[in-house]
């Protein structure tokens, strides 16, 4: 399998979980869209990694090493996306493995915000890609990220600022709702949802975190 077939085979791969992510954030199933969410964003990244003919092992937990192999065959362009987004795709990586986890681990953020920030990224990422991937005879080959997008489909435009013709600062300071999820490897603690509702945050560039303390 040649480098930009492998890759595309990824950004499909990815764009389903990314899609799958929406469906479940956008009907309240926070915990499970958000560990999609990150699974979609690890896809991505290996697709980029993949187009330069790069196929190691990269994880959202060990975001310094992912930094250092995107430098070494491409640019680490993560400086475009928010590290606590990223942050929180990480914790959620490790969720995915909850026997293995040796501490308690607590992801708190903005429903809204987060959404918008995932948004956000796969756009970039089909963007990147869609100037790098090219088919046998040196076409770009359009995605299903850009089907649906012509096609207006619901499932990637409902709740997606990049479709309402607003800008990201607009989406990320709409009012919100908090979401706190406690996890210890000792014993479940369940999903706690704060009682943040309608809250309006000032955008700076970064999301907001919520940040408890469980004992």
């Amino acid at each position: 399998m040649d480098n930009d077939t492998h890759a595309y085979s990824l950004i499909q791969l990815g764009f389903n979980d990314y899609i799958a992510a929406r469906h479940l954030i956008n009907n309240k199933f926070i915990l499970q869209g958000v560990t999609l969410a990150s699974t979609a964003v690890e896809k991505y990244l290996k697709a980029i990694l993949a187009s330069k003919g790069r196929n190691k092992r990269v994880h959202l937990d060990k975001i310094d090493k992912l930094k250092t192999i995107l430098s070494e065959c491409y640019t680490d362009f993560t400086n475009r996306i928010d590290e606590r987004f990223l942050e929180i795709l990480g914790k959620a990586y490790e969720t995915r493995y909850y026997d293995d986890l040796k501490s308690p681990i607590t992801i708190g953020f903005f429903v809204n915000q987060f959404l918008c920030e995932l948004d956000y990224s796969v756009n970039f990422f089909e963007n990147v890609l869609y100037e790098n991937i090219v088919d046998e005879n040196g076409n770009k080959v359009p995605t299903l990220y850009k089907r649906y997008a012509s096609e207006t489909n619901p499932e990637l435009v409902l709740n997606n600022y990049l479709f309402a013709g607003i800008s990201k600062k607009e989406c990320m300071e709409q009012p919100d709702y908090g979401y706190c999820i406690y996890i210890n490897p000792d014993k479940w603690n369940g999903n706690i949802l704060t009682e943040a509702h309608g809250v309006k945050n000032e955008y700076d560039g970064r999301m907001t975190l919520i940040t408890i303390n469980f004992k």
